[in-house]
């Protein structure tokens, strides 16, 4: 772990639970993007750190996987620390400690730096990568993960872009998409590993739609693929892969 991590306690709320009285995915979801943007605040690169130069920071991709989720009230520790990158993007792990101490969750963060002008990438600055060195290890292997095209899907449901939807950047949230990923879900699902990358913009007005194909026998995988896409253009959002 780097010397420079950072942790916050929660006590998961009712708000934060479903009907098994268990902490939801994107429940943890929000979590981690709010104990990262307070330690990027405490380190001088928070969003609003880089908004002066009129850029800001993007969730690229996050693959979350969770070994036990927490009880509702129970207090767990969300550990978090920058771990390199490679130019354009910059990780950031995470550890989710549950009351007893042991570890039941783990995430890795792939975030760009993005010019709000152009709305393209721009290179990771040099002091924010130097921060953790090359070699530090991570929670879960950095990957170029198998984010297929869907040919034909299983499960598709539409979402109409709403004010409430959307966050700093004035596009939808990630953690909505990923609770519009797991909605279209069979309802015996029970998901608790996922990963998503995040590949373009939604805005308020747009209406998208979430496909989702089960896993299959021939394959002998254990994977939901899903995709998300604009209606208007077929303009692919979000890639992820659920288990």
């Amino acid at each position: 772990m780097s010397e420079i991590a950072y942790q916050e306690t929660f006590k998961i709320r009712a708000s934060e639970i479903d009907f098994n009285q268990q902490a939801t995915l994107p429940a943890i979801c929000n979590l981690l993007q709010e104990v990262a943007g307070n330690h990027a605040r405490e380190l001088e690169f928070d969003i609003t750190d880089l908004q002066k130069d009129e850029l800001t920071w993007v969730l690229h991709r996050l693959h979350v996987k969770i070994d036990r989720f927490p009880d509702w009230r129970e207090t767990i520790t969300v550990k978090t620390w920058p771990s390199s990158g490679d130019g354009l993007r910059a990780y950031r792990d995470f550890l989710i400690i549950g009351e007893n101490g042991d570890t039941i969750g783990r995430s890795l963060s792939y975030w760009l730096i993005m010019d709000i002008k152009s709305r393209r990438p721009t290179r990771i600055p040099k002091k924010i990568l130097e921060l953790a060195p090359d070699d530090t290890d991570h929670v879960l292997p950095v990957s170029d993960a198998n984010f297929s095209d869907l040919d034909q899907a299983d499960y598709s449901q539409q979402f109409d872009v709403r004010k409430t939807d959307l966050d700093l950047n004035q596009h939808v949230n990630n953690v909505r998409l990923i609770e519009w990923t797991l909605s279209c879900l069979p309802d015996d699902s029970a998901v608790n590993q996922i990963d998503i990358k995040f590949m373009a913009e939604s805005v308020l007005g747009d209406t998208d739609i979430v496909e989702v194909k089960e896993p299959t026998s021939d394959t002998n995988s254990q994977y939901f693929h899903h995709q998300i896409l604009r209606a208007s253009d077929g303009k692919i959002l979000a890639k992820a892969i659920s288990r």
